[in-house]
């Protein structure tokens, strides 16, 4: 489907963005817009690529990768524009209903079902050089909208348990094995705490971060997030009450911080500084914590368990405007953005976790110290992150519910939750 400012205006109203004024009737342009990828751009044919992406810290990969990408395309420009992620999806929402989206950008599991249901992103079946084949099953089910994949993986995360040995070992606990469970990793936070709480610091971070806890706890007891066809919320369900009943009895017996304290200190900040003992989260955290005053003391290991082993998968994707102009030009830089050379080049850099199957060494090589191999091995059998058509909606009422589910009001805060939840998707 070729989008048309008509169509856009579901998108206003349905991300929060119809301020932008009403817009009505057909882009003039609508007609010159093929629908088709078509041919690539060959390497004597000239062009120009605009691509948007959202990490500072990344740009000098992605510009050394622009400088490979030449190389062999001598005479097509990239121009490379980096917006902040907490402005990206409001501006690319801008963007859309202007018809103004860049010829290539990223995007992410949460807002991806979103831009491809409305036809936003090019169906990138027919892009030569571009094979699945080369990226982990989960993240190409992440970027695939009703058996057409419409985003090429670019990096992926999973989740590890960050920890600081020094702090366990003071506490006279040994460091996470794989083997570890939930009630192995609730003891190991009570002692920490009563050995070392009179020096503020916990057994363990806390916090309510959604893929980095909540998720892989619920999945852990042998739940999910969204049921029958990502139609009905699973935040209601004996599993995820028991994944909440274990971080709301860790708060209420002073294991871990409260919501309020969090607030305040947020978990990266306690573990990096040194005031907490165990942090479960991403491979993301390698590149702050490689510069943390307490380097020399932290390690990572494989998540606890609970009812079964679980984690979650997510990473950027890159995509292609359905309504760029410069679909040639455009064609042959996605195809290069998801080569193995690329991919090697952000590996290299220490960037991100590059998708490319094969690629991960030198990025597991440029933190050493850290056991990066341990996210990769996870992404085996992760489990994709949970998304849907409109999943920003959800997050924010994930925001709203979370602080008093584990702040007492479990049972009853979950089933509003749902509640809430079953008529986001109930509208989708």
């Amino acid at each position: 489907m070729v989008p048309t400012r008509r169509s856009l205006l579901g998108l206003a109203g349905l991300t929060g963005v119809a301020g932008l004024g009403a817009l009505s009737g057909c882009s003039s342009s609508d007609a010159q817009v093929d629908p088709e990828l078509g041919p690539m751009a060959t390497p004597e044919d000239s062009g120009t690529v605009t691509f948007q992406i959202w990490d500072k810290a990344q740009e000098p990969a992605m510009l050394g990768i622009v400088a490979a990408f030449n190389q062999h395309y001598p005479n097509i420009a990239v121009s490379v524009n980096t917006t902040g992620y907490a402005n990206y999806f409001e501006m690319l929402r801008i963007q859309a209903i202007g018809d103004e989206l860049p010829d290539v950008f990223w995007i992410n599991g949460p807002n991806f079902e979103l831009y491809a249901s409305e036809g936003m992103l090019q169906d990138l079946s027919g892009l030569e050089g571009m094979d699945p084949e080369n990226y982990p099953p989960n993240l190409n089910e992440l970027y695939t909208y009703q058996g057409v994949q419409y985003a090429i993986p670019k990096d992926f995360d999973t989740i590890g348990l960050w920890y600081n040995r020094e702090l366990l070992h003071r506490a006279g606990v040994d460091e996470p094995t794989e083997s570890w469970t939930w009630e192995q990793y609730r003891e190991v936070s009570e002692t920490v705490t009563r050995a070392l709480g009179s020096e503020q610091i916990w057994g363990n971070s806390g916090g309510l971060a959604p893929q980095a806890y909540i998720y892989p706890l619920i999945m852990q007891a042998g739940g999910q997030i969204l049921l029958d066809g990502k139609t009905k919320s699973g935040y209601d369900s004996p599993e995820a009450i028991e994944a909440f009943s274990f971080l709301e009895g860790m708060v209420a017996d002073g294991i871990a911080p409260d919501v309020r304290y969090t607030t305040e200190n947020t978990p990266k900040d306690l573990f990096n500084s040194g005031r907490a003992a165990l942090h479960q989260s991403g491979n993301w955290e390698a590149a702050v914590f490689k510069d943390s005053p307490v380097f020399d003391q932290l390690g990572v290991a494989p998540l606890m368990h609970g009812n079964r082993e679980a984690n979650v998968i997510h990473g950027i994707g890159q995509a292609m405007n359905a309504r760029s102009r410069n679909k040639p030009a455009a064609s042959a830089f996605l195809a290069f953005l998801g080569s193995e050379e690329a991919n090697l080049i952000q590996a290299a850099a220490g960037a991100a976790n590059p998708a490319f199957i094969g690629t991960n060494d030198a990025y597991v090589e440029s933190i050493p110290e850290f056991s990066l191999d341990i996210f990769i091995d996870a992404a085996e059998t992760a489990m994709a992150y949970p998304a849907s058509k409109n999943t920003e909606a959800w997050l924010r009422l994930e925001e709203l519910f979370f602080p008093k589910i584990v702040m007492g009001e479990v049972e009853s805060g979950a089933q509003e939750l749902a509640e809430r939840m079953n008529e986001v998707l109930a509208d989708e």
